[in-house]
């Protein structure tokens, strides 16, 4: 029998805690991060506070902070002492913090004790991760940038649909932005004939009522699908519509919208910001149509017309968006910020 001594025994992986649901058969941000280089990490997922502290890093969308912090009706940082138990416990056990950010996530918070937390929570950070490089942080030394991947991949086999002129979609996995009731009047304002809209996911009471009206009230115009739906139905329906309106980009889900329906080769119209604006750039203008401000009728108009000239064949460029270099980033990032605390 062979006896390792200490100094030959292997090193333990880094231990990484998601606050994030473990992977499904369901696309979520955390396909983004689990897999490809990360076979050097130990992941554990939680959704809640923080009771087990024998973990080396948390990763923590910003957008779940409220989970972590136990305030998740609230968000975050609504109670200023949660953060510091938080930093406190972080300090105490020695685990970094990786947070990753968002445009929805990264505007300051309001009120005295909320900036406050928002500090200290932001001086407990090891490292920040962004989507693009127009969304601030609270410290650029500490940023990393790793592109939101693509699902190219990921559909392969999946049962396709044709397209069906005229369709224009707004869809989400789960619940419909509130910005989805200016969209179900446009297809009667639009020049464009016989323009249908179909609105597919979950929706607040008050706006399934006003998508249920409109659709009563004008069936040839608008169509609905008011629930969750699935990743295979999701791929059906952006497959039918010529265009998709994402009507804001602000949170992770709209980033998991946008590139799923450009990785099934299908344009996107949402309104400009500056990161939209960049990734027109890299995919193409003629799969990224830009509207100044929320979409209207004309601005549907003219990516229609944009989508209709642009010449067949052609696909987005979704360059270095795999999944593989995107896990293999976040694992990078994971193993480097674990390194520099255990040296510290």
């Amino acid at each position: 029998m062979i006896s390792l001594s200490d100094d030959a025994r292997p090193a333990p992986r880094p231990v990484v805690q998601e606050v994030h649901r473990p992977i499904a058969p369901l696309l979520r941000y955390i396909d983004q991060i689990v897999g490809g280089g990360s076979e050097h990490l130990e992941f554990r997922f939680s959704q809640g506070v923080l009771t087990r502290f024998d973990i080396d890093v948390l990763h923590v969308a910003d957008e779940n902070l409220g989970n972590l912090l136990g305030t998740p009706d609230a968000g975050a940082p609504a109670s200023p002492l949660a953060v510091a138990v938080l930093v406190r416990n972080l300090r105490r056990h020695d685990i970094a913090l990786i947070r990753t950010i968002s445009r929805a996530s990264s505007e300051p918070p309001r009120g005295r004790s909320a900036r406050w937390a928002q500090s200290l929570l932001d001086r407990a950070t090891d490292a920040f991760i962004v989507f693009d490089e127009s969304t601030p942080t609270p410290d650029a030394d500490k940023t990393t940038l790793i592109p939101h991947a693509h699902y190219r991949d990921r559909f392969m086999g999946y049962p396709r649909a044709s397209i069906v002129r005229n369709r224009v979609l707004c869809i989400a996995p789960t619940e419909l932005p509130p910005e989805t009731r200016g969209l179900v009047a446009i297809p009667r304002a639009a020049n464009t004939a016989d323009l249908e809209l179909r609105v597919v996911g979950s929706a607040a009471p008050a706006l399934a009522g006003a998508i249920d009206s409109e659709a009563a009230r004008y069936p040839r115009h608008l169509s609905a699908r008011l629930e969750a739906v699935s990743d295979g139905a999701q791929v059906q329906e952006i497959d039918a519509a010529e265009l998709t309106i994402i009507p804001e980009t602000r949170t992770i889900e709209h980033y998991q919208t946008l590139f799923l329906v450009l990785s099934l080769d299908r344009p996107v119209l949402t309104p400009r910001t500056n990161a939209m604006t960049r990734l027109a750039q890299q995919v193409g203008p003629e799969w990224l149509h830009l509207s100044d401000g929320p979409v209207t009728a004309d601005a549907l108009d003219l990516a229609l017309a944009r989508v209709r000239a642009a010449p067949d064949g052609t696909r987005p460029n979704l360059e270095g968006r795999s999944l593989q270099t995107t896990q293999n980033a976040y694992a990078v990032l994971f193993e480097d910020v674990a390194r520099r605390r255990a040296r510290s």
